[in-house]
């Protein structure tokens, strides 16, 4: 796995609380590829708005981009060192819903 790439797993329960394994993602180095999968059947993610990063500035400059129903991906240059909160959307296939969290990125080094 190459250290320019990060892959998040993200889970819903039945509940329909969501989870991102690591959350924070740890990140080392510029231009870093933030992939986001999704491993619960019967969720996806919206077209446009599956990852938004608040206040992302220069290091997230472009919004996420949906690969596929289940990844979707984030461009994290890694010009500012810290902790930055985003949130992720998810809509439920069946019915619709759409469910959210708020896990956060660490910049390192």
């Amino acid at each position: 796995m190459s250290d320019n790439v990060k892959f998040v797993f993200v889970t819903i329960n039945g509940q329909e609380v969501v989870r991102c394994t690591p959350d924070p993602v740890d990140v080392s180095g510029v231009n870093v590829l933030i992939n986001f999968r999704i491993v619960t059947d019967g969720w996806v993610f919206p077209e446009t708005g599956a990852v938004t990063v608040a206040n992302g500035g220069s290091t997230f400059p472009y919004p996420s981009w949906t690969l596929g129903p289940q990844s979707a991906g984030l461009l994290d240059t890694g010009v500012e060192k810290g902790d930055f909160s985003y949130t992720l959307a998810l809509n439920h296939v069946a019915s619709g819903r759409r469910v959210t969290a708020d896990p956060s990125i660490r910049n390192q080094d």
